[in-house]
């Protein structure tokens, strides 16, 4: 059973749609790549700036060692300590040229040329005080190296400075008294200048932190407006082009379903529908056997001569109708119609499903026949009768071929069914003793008697007139 194809109205899916998201793909992952590359550089920047402040605040603290050695020397009066101190101030003057000379490289290595020479110039400010101190220290170092086992006294008036005496205990000469000063002044001028350099880059640092945030919520924007736009732009119009194709889809499937349920409703005219529901779980030959069926055959008396004054679409409406009626009676009565050849009419009781009383189903249904003819005839004015035919028996039911499928019987009960109908008279209900003995008990009948049948000999059959006035229950429809 073929189902028909979807609609070519069905929409597909659109390319320009399609090329606009990868498009949009492609520029979030590029926001986001481009992001990381200028938010990884902003670290590495970052991370520079914070190791020249740790240089700075190192050369601080040389510079407060230097400072510390240096006073401490000319007052320790122990040789051993003094030794210690000087050594000491020994690597710290060592350290300090070689920070200032190591800071200088790490800065031309780590920063662009135009961001090197704006710190060199701030770090060429440092090297007046660097150097007076370096001076004033070695003049120190100097001095206690050249006398290392004099003892200062103590001073006379302690308001003097240490710098002030000698390490004899006595007025030092104008250059020794001139070093401690020196050193104190250098040592200011430095702590300043270096201080203005850390909080300079400490400004860089901060504001590369700034700007670090700024790019951050500047790319989370963007990205947010790609994703706007591409919700305005991409998935608005893909889920509208979506609802379109389920619509279409939706119409599609209910132009099928009902295409199906026409075909449906087109096999069960032709199978019963236990018959049909086999054949599409297995498409194959069917044949069953019924111990117990009564076939009915009917055939119009006259047809012929009414086909001859008759047109071809008068007579086939006249026809459909008188058959029409027929299918109504069978649905009526749960009775399986099994075809109609030309002006005959063939139906059956007891199958496909089986029932018990198919034979008073079948003497009802040709009762009623007769009864619906005779309106027909009124409404039309026409004379038409039928012969119908009766008999009882085992059948065998089912489908062959493969093609135009039908539904039909074969036996020797429908053979004799055939017979009855054949040798029976306009307007009569001829049914065979095998009927008889099933309905006798229900139905007034008379006997035809005992007749020769084609095929079959001499048979006993009857004439069915009606039911008996004591039948009370009605048949079961």
């Amino acid at each position: 059973m073929k189902t028909s194809a979807l609609p070519a109205s069905v929409p597909t899916p659109s390319r320009p749609l399609t090329r606009l998201y990868v498009l949009s793909l492609t520029a979030i992952a590029t926001l986001a790549i481009v992001g990381q590359v200028l938010v990884q550089k902003q670290l590495d920047r970052q991370s520079t700036d914070l190791k020249i402040i740790q240089t700075a605040q190192n050369r601080q603290t040389l510079c407060q060692q230097l400072l510390k050695n240096a006073i401490a020397i000319p007052l320790l009066r122990d040789p051993d300590r003094r030794q210690e101190r000087l050594t000491e101030l020994q690597q710290v003057l060592t350290q300090w040229q070689t920070s200032k000379d190591a800071l200088r490289q790490d800065l031309q290595s780590m920063v662009s040329p135009a961001d090197f020479a704006e710190v060199d110039a701030m770090l060429k400010k440092l090297d007046p005080s660097s150097q007076a101190m370096v001076e004033a220290a070695q003049m120190i170092l100097s001095t206690f190296q050249a006398r290392p086992n004099t003892v200062p006294s103590a001073p006379r008036d302690r308001r003097l400075a240490p710098n002030r005496l000698s390490p004899s205990g006595t007025l030092a000469n104008p250059e020794e008294l001139v070093a401690g000063p020196r050193l104190l002044q250098a040592e200011q001028e430095f702590t300043r200048i270096n201080s203005e350099i850390i909080r300079w880059y400490s400004h860089k640092a901060k504001d590369g932190v700034t700007h670090l945030k700024i790019l951050e919520f500047g790319l989370l924007g963007v990205t947010l407006v790609v994703l706007v736009l591409e919700g305005i732009l991409i998935f608005r119009p893909a889920v509208r082009k979506l609802e379109e194709t389920m619509t279409a889809l939706r119409q599609a499937l209910r132009q099928v379903t009902q295409e199906q349920e026409k075909s449906e409703k087109l096999l069960l005219n032709i199978l019963p529908e236990p018959i049909a529901d086999r054949l599409k779980r297995e498409p194959q030959a069917i044949a069953d056997g019924f111990a117990e069926a009564t076939v009915l055959f009917a055939d119009i008396v006259g047809f012929t001569e009414l086909s001859s004054r008759l047109s071809p679409q008068d007579l086939v409406a006249q026809l459909n109708e008188i058959f029409s009626q027929f299918d109504r009676l069978a649905e009526q009565y749960g009775l399986e119609k099994i075809k109609t050849i030309g002006d005959a009419y063939m139906v059956v009781g007891g199958l496909p499903e089986p029932r018990s009383d198919h034979a008073v189903a079948i003497a009802e249904m040709a009762i009623a026949m007769q009864t619906a003819l005779a309106t027909i005839n009124r409404n039309r004015g026409e004379s038409l009768s039928i012969r119908v035919g009766i008999n009882s028996g085992p059948v065998v039911a089912g489908v062959i071929g493969l093609k135009k499928f039908i539904y039909d019987l074969w036996g020797d009960t429908v053979n004799v069914a055939s017979r009855m109908e054949s040798h029976g008279q306009p307007g009569s209900i001829h049914v065979s003793d095998a009927t008889y003995q099933q309905l006798k008990h229900l139905y007034e009948f008379e006997e035809r008697g005992v007749i020769p049948i084609k095929g079959k000999g001499e048979m006993r059959t009857y004439w069915l007139k009606g039911k008996l006035q004591m039948m009370v229950n009605s048949v079961k429809s």
